[in-house]
């Protein structure tokens, strides 16, 4: 019943709390390919993550030595879990505040490494993992559109949803290997 309500504050805690922090303007040219480390924020939907990993993971063994860290929601895994050198960080319902934003241990386990780009690849905006993606501290962080988009991500993605997930997915990636 109050969900909404707490997420909402949640919401204007994020913008108070990032207010000052300023991206500058900055050459997006090879952002992608010259990436050597990346935190991505799988879908909560687990089929949506397996479409995503199938989607992402042929573009990213094209990157020569890329340390990958991937959030996901559930247990079972995905493609880019097999990835060479990548790390699994599992989020569940107690690393997440009733505001619907991740506690500060949680915050500090990924603060513990540096990435050069962080993508959410949730569809629909989700309050915890836009805020994972703003408190990365990456220079580029990507996400898709929505009207809160701008706090988090300074790369915005607009998909037509009425387009089949894995071909938003797919098309993505193609967008990736253009960076």
């Amino acid at each position: 019943m109050f969900e909404q309500a707490f997420e909402y504050i949640g919401l204007q805690y994020t913008k108070f709390k990032f207010r000052q922090e300023k991206d500058s303007s900055q050459e997006l040219t090879k952002f992608f390919s010259n990436s050597r480390s990346m935190l991505l924020i799988l879908p909560i939907d687990y089929e949506e993550a397996q479409m995503a990993g199938n989607s992402l993971y042929p573009v990213l063994r094209k990157l020569n030595n890329i340390d990958l860290t991937i959030i996901t929601e559930g247990i079972r895994s995905t493609q880019l879990s097999e990835f060479p050198r990548s790390k699994v960080i599992r989020i569940s319902s107690s690393h997440i505040n009733k505001f619907f934003l991740p506690r500060q241990h949680f915050i500090d386990r990924i603060g513990e490494e540096t990435f050069d780009l962080t993508i959410d690849l949730n569809l629909d905006f989700v309050l915890y993992a836009a805020y994972i993606c703003r408190a990365a501290g990456s220079n580029v962080r990507i996400g898709f559109s929505h009207p809160s988009a701008d706090t988090f991500y300074n790369v915005q993605i607009n998909i037509d949803r009425t387009k089949p997930v894995q071909q938003i997915y797919d098309q993505l990636a193609q967008y990736l290997l253009m960076f």
